[in-house]
């Protein structure tokens, strides 16, 4: 059970500590008094937003901490590491005006995924727009399914549904690649040719603005070749020769003066490197000779690239960029048949495997759905719907179920079952969908219904309901006030109302109010005593004079009599 809450600095709440009871305890005040706050402090315990403009006016970070008493049997007792004798748990919540958050589980830093999980074991809070979403069908398999005691068998379809979605999403994604790609096919294969003909390398406009500049002057280069070698070789006075009479002379002397051994053999080298730089020369020269190229060609070549490289608005490292992307999506469209026909065979395995699961889950969400039907009609009856018929109609598709019209589908979590409440109000009525016929009031004792079962079924130890009585009379709300009550012998049950009765029936009542302090509006929560049940319960009743008063003592004493005899 939540034993305490303790806010500081959350809106108009500056401070406040709030104990809480067992059994049914009640939050009254006017309205905009600030009850709603405290439901918004819960949520942030349970890992809901925080925002920065939660945080009262001046301070510099708002706080939540609750206490929670938790029984031996609590399934989240082993996963936080609680000893044996261990009875408290709390859960704080911090938010600083800079928008940061931390979560502490019993005194040890947390995150917001822990948090929440934590607190879904521990209560369930059913604020007034949870209340709306009963009439959206897309809501009502979950509380079918909340019912129904195949926890297990859901959540295997559920893991199975989430991988055969994201298969089934792959799977689009490649076929929507591959066609585009083949509406391509033929203009990319062509820019690949393209830029393949050209055969580019890096630096090839470099190399080929070289060479034809040497051919564009070919004569001048073949003279020069030719005259440099005949300076080395071949020409009267040649180098080579002058070298090679300087070498002999000087050797002659070596056996008279041996010191120029050593200048013989520097003009040894020098001959020979002489020679070999000729050599070269002439091979040059033989090669142009053989194989002479041809300007026009060198021109074409590069008039080619520059008209390719203007094309795509990008330089020669461009070009080959795209030449090896052109050739990534072209090897991806021979290959990506293989990769399909792989995500097919996978996809296909999975529905086979998945399909007798949703078979069985459809099945026993029928079996459910009858044993449902029948005890939420006797709980709206007894509510006072006389006339009410609750029927939970289970859909389940025809044919393949994994395609619509032709067309691969994606199926919910739930798995393929449509499910949706319809209701007859009062005798003698047709049946229809529970968002065309219910009015708000009876909307409230469905909710109440449906919680009841889900916190017998999940085990849940803490229901908050948030105005659960709205649309009811004072004649209904007696009716609803002796359910919560009921409610409250099994779990603790905290409940925002503004209903005299279910005021009166609570264990614990805690008034909520606003008062100016220096200035400012601040939010107190008080557990009232006998006296001030009485005048709150008369506030809540309406009217002027004693009568109320009188109205409430009796009502008030009438609620404690028949818990004490309960008891």
């Amino acid at each position: 059970m939540l034993s305490q809450l303790k806010i500081e600095n959350l809106a108009v709440v500056e401070d406040a500590v709030i104990p809480f009871g067992n059994g049914l305890n009640t939050l009254t005040g006017s309205t905009g008094a600030g009850k709603s706050i405290i439901l918004t402090a819960v949520e942030l315990l349970s890992g809901g937003r925080g925002k920065r403009s939660l945080i009262r006016k001046g301070a510099e970070r708002l706080m939540i901490e609750g206490i929670f008493s938790v029984p031996p049997e609590w399934p989240g007792r082993k996963v936080l590491g609680l000893e044996e004798g261990d009875e408290t748990l709390s859960i704080k919540r911090e938010i600083s005006g800079y928008g940061k958050s931390k979560i502490w589980i019993n005194g040890i830093l947390s995150s917001v995924k822990a948090a929440r999980e934590t607190a879904e074991t521990l209560f369930e809070l059913h604020g007034q727009h949870r209340q709306q979403e009963l009439l959206d069908p897309e809501t009502h398999i979950d509380y079918l399914d909340a019912w129904g005691g195949y926890g297990e068998l859901r959540e295997r379809v559920e893991s199975g549904v989430a991988e055969h979605n994201r298969l089934s999403a792959l799977l689009r994604s490649m076929l929507l690649k591959e066609q585009k790609n083949r509406e391509q096919e033929e203009f990319l294969r062509f820019q690949l040719e393209e830029l393949d003909r050209l055969d580019i390398s890096p630096g090839l406009e470099k190399e080929l603005t070289g060479r034809l500049n040497m051919v564009s002057d070919m004569h001048a280069f073949v003279s020069n070749l030719e005259g440099s070698r005949n300076c080395l070789t071949d020409g009267e006075g040649a180098a080579f020769d002058m070298v090679s009479r300087a070498e002999n002379h000087l050797e002659s002397l070596v056996s008279k003066a041996p010191s120029w051994k050593d200048t013989v053999e520097e003009l040894k080298s020098i001959r020979i490197e002489l020679g070999e730089i000729s050599r070269r020369i002439g091979g040059s020269l033989n090669k142009l000779e053989a194989e002479p190229e041809d300007v026009e060609s060198l021109e074409n070549r590069l008039a080619s690239i520059q008209r390719l490289k203007r094309k795509y608005n990008i330089d020669l490292e461009g070009l080959l960029e795209k030449r090896d992307e052109l050739r990534g999506i072209i090897k991806s469209i021979d290959d990506g048949s293989g990769e399909i026909e792989e995500t097919k065979e996978r996809l296909d395995g999975l529905r086979r495997r998945l399909q007798p699961l949703l078979e069985e889950l459809s099945e026993k969400r029928k079996d459910c759905a009858a044993s449902l039907d029948n005890e939420v009609t006797e709980e709206l009856q007894r509510l006072g719907m006389k006339g009410a018929l609750f029927v939970s109609r289970v859909e389940s598709p025809e044919n393949n179920p994994f395609f619509r019209n032709g067309h691969d589908v994606d199926l919910s979590p739930g798995g393929w079952d449509r499910v949706e409440f319809e209701i007859r109000t009062n005798i003698g009525e047709e049946i229809h969908p529970l968002s065309e016929v219910v009015s708000g009031g009876e909307l409230s004792r469905i909710t109440l219904v449906l919680k009841k079962f889900q916190a017998e079924e999940q085990g849940i130890p803490v229901l908050i309901f948030d105005e659960i009585d709205t649309g009811l009379g004072a004649d209904m709300g007696a009716v609803v006030a002796k359910k919560l009550g009921s409610l409250a012998e099994h779990y603790q049950v905290i409940c925002i109302t503004h209903l005299a009765p279910v005021a009166a029936e609570a264990n614990t009542h805690i008034r909520v109010e606003k008062r100016v302090t220096g200035g400012r509006t601040v939010t107190h929560a008080t557990v009232l005593g006998a006296d001030e049940r009485i005048t709150e319960i008369a506030r809540m009743l309406g009217g002027k004079g004693e009568l109320r008063v009188k109205l409430a003592t009796e009502l008030l004493g009438k609620n404690i009599s028949a818990r004490s005899s309960a008891g």
